[in-house]
């Protein structure tokens, strides 16, 4: 019953009390009468506390508004309702009603202490190293073959952010935020891993409708090509665990921007096609690979990126007419998850004619690559077994060594080279908070060479000269450069293969209401072959042309939202 219910009664039991007093005989009990009147004394001081009791909560809920903001903004509640000592009230808004409805969570985010030593130096952050083809690794007539590194580094600690909620019962939004410092300014490019600064790793929204089956990503995050532990949606893909940022030869992948479409059907089969950002990747120093035919054809295969248009002014964009396509097939059936996958890609550049005013022609090659992944938990919660390939043409921008995706043809067009990628690896978790992980992977490019009016050109030209990347160069202004030859020889080194196996753990050193810290170490094993080329003066063709490195990681992470 409501207070002015109860009210309206006890005034109705006053007045009926009193008509029957008026009524009664004078012999009435007048003690009795006492107490009765005493009785609904206390009953109506009874209802005034409970009147006043709800006053003060209804009070405190009308004033929670204000608090919860001044707590959110630090901003005193004296301030946020000064029209009650005389001062001009500060306007104030609530939360958005939806507010109440979207998850926030900053698991993810991460403080990193990092460091690596190399057997040879490659100039390189502790937290990662360069792309493995040349010259990430020094060549036997470069000073820094034989020159030791130690680097620490923080600037994979990374800050994560993720909203969810949901529109109805059926259609759900997801926004990703992911970024690192592991980048600088003149490095930043958009051939891998976007990593222009400041550096973002993933920033993306998703749609996910579970009456058609349908899921949508639109932003930055891993490629589709990237294998996945399950289904094929971003966030879920399987990244090797090494603490070596540029992970290990053979895996293949993109961070890249894109737009993503996925059917799935109850969970088990899913397909997928996503449209991403191109970007191809040429050779580079010592390779002679993008030499063009002789006169008068005359080839432009980059534009220089200029920095007014938000892009690394200090490096070359490739000359891109549409972007890279990727399909993908899975399969979660219950043991497992398997992928198959395609990509079809564009290569375009510019030939002309020395003979012929105004004769710039844009030429257009297509490339292409077909793969497969397979993700096996032989000992459930204990061992997982994994393995991808990948085999193409103009594929190299997606494999962790960075091979080239083309080189100029004998007409000037560009031509894409042949490649294989493959990876093996296993996980285990021996015991609580510890994973000890194990890779092997291949990155292999095949030769695409030729011969025109005596110019040698191509990828993986016998005819190439590489006498001169044995032996050191004692000039001065040589001594810190990268694969430098003694005056008079020549070295051209175009990489046949990557190979690495990489051993390593992380162990969680302290798990609880404080978050999470982690202690890790990796090593790695990386050797490059090359082609075989020929020798011109002192020396033999291709002889220890198989520059390798030994490097050993540590990595200490404390993660406060875990």
């Amino acid at each position: 019953m409501t207070f002015n219910g109860r009210l309206a009664l006890l005034l109705a039991g006053t007045v009926l009390g009193a008509t029957y007093l008026m009524a009664a005989p004078a012999r009435a009990d007048e003690e009795q009468l006492q107490k009765q009147i005493s009785a609904m004394k206390a009953q109506l001081d009874a209802m005034q506390r409970e009147l006043a009791q709800t006053k003060k909560q209804a009070m405190k809920q009308q004033a929670a508004p204000q608090q919860a903001a001044a707590d959110a903004g630090g901003i005193s509640p004296s301030v946020l309702n000064a029209s009650a000592n005389g001062r001009t009230p500060m306007p104030t808004k609530a939360m958005p009603a939806w507010f109440d409805s979207v998850n926030i969570s900053l698991a993810g985010s991460f403080i990193a202490m990092e460091g690596a030593w190399r057997q040879h130096s490659e100039v390189a952050n502790g937290a990662s190293d360069p792309p493995f083809g040349s010259p990430g690794i020094p060549l036997q007539n470069s000073a820094l073959y034989n020159e030791h590194e130690a680097r620490f580094s923080a600037q994979q600690s990374r800050i994560a952010l993720k909203a969810t909620g949901d529109i109805d019962p059926n259609q759900h939004l997801k926004g990703y935020y992911e970024m690192d410092f592991l980048g600088a300014s003149t490095d930043a490019n958009n051939r891998e891993s976007n990593s222009f600064t400041p550096r973002i790793r993933q920033a993306f929204a998703q749609y996910d409708n579970d009456t058609y089956h349908l899921h949508i990503a639109a932003g930055q995050a891993w490629s589709l090509m990237t294998q996945e532990r399950v289904g094929m949606l971003p966030n879920d893909e399987n990244v090797p665990l090494t603490i070596d940022a540029q992970y290990v030869v053979g895996f293949d992948w993109l961070r890249n921007p894109q737009i993503r479409f996925v059917e799935d059907w109850n969970k088990v089969a899913w397909f997928g096609v996503s449209i991403e950002q191109p970007g191809a990747v040429f050779p580079g120093s010592p390779s002679t690979a993008t030499v063009s035919p002789p006169a008068p054809v005359v080839t432009s295969i980059n534009n220089s990126c200029t920095g007014s248009s938000h892009l690394n002014g200090t490096t070359t964009c490739s000359n891109d007419v549409a972007p890279d396509i990727i399909e993908k097939f899975a399969l979660d059936p219950g043991f497992g998850h398997y992928e198959v996958l395609g990509v079809q890609r564009w290569f375009s550049d510019e030939v002309a004619n020395t003979t012929s005013p105004n004769s710039w022609s844009q030429k257009v090659t297509f490339g292409w690559g077909v793969g497969g992944n397979v993700l096996l938990p032989v000992l459930p919660k204990v061992l997982d077994l994994q393995g991808s390939i990948l085999y193409g043409q103009g594929i190299g921008r997606y494999t962790s060594s960075q091979l080239p995706d083309a080189v100029v043809g004998s007409n000037g067009a560009l031509t894409p080279i042949t490649e294989l990628s493959f990876l093996v690896g296993a996980v285990a978790h021996p015991f609580a908070g510890n994973d000890v992980y194990a890779y092997y992977g291949q990155d292999q490019t095949y030769a695409n060479a030729w011969t025109v009016a005596g110019t040698q050109g191509g990828w993986g030209n016998a005819a190439f000269v590489n006498n001169g990347c044995q032996n050191q160069s004692f000039t001065g202004a040589s001594a810190g450069a990268f694969n430098t030859p003694i005056a008079g020889t020549t070295c051209t080194f175009d990489v046949q293969k990557t190979q690495e196996f990489t051993i390593g753990f992380w162990q969680d050193a302290y798990k609880g209401n404080l978050g999470r810290v982690r202690v890790g170490a990796q090593y790695e094993y990386v050797r490059l072959t090359a082609f075989q080329g020929l020798a011109t003066g002192a020396g033999t063709p291709n002889q220890g042309l198989n520059p390798n490195n030994n490097i050993a990681f540590f990595s200490l992470r404390y993660y406060p939202f875990n």
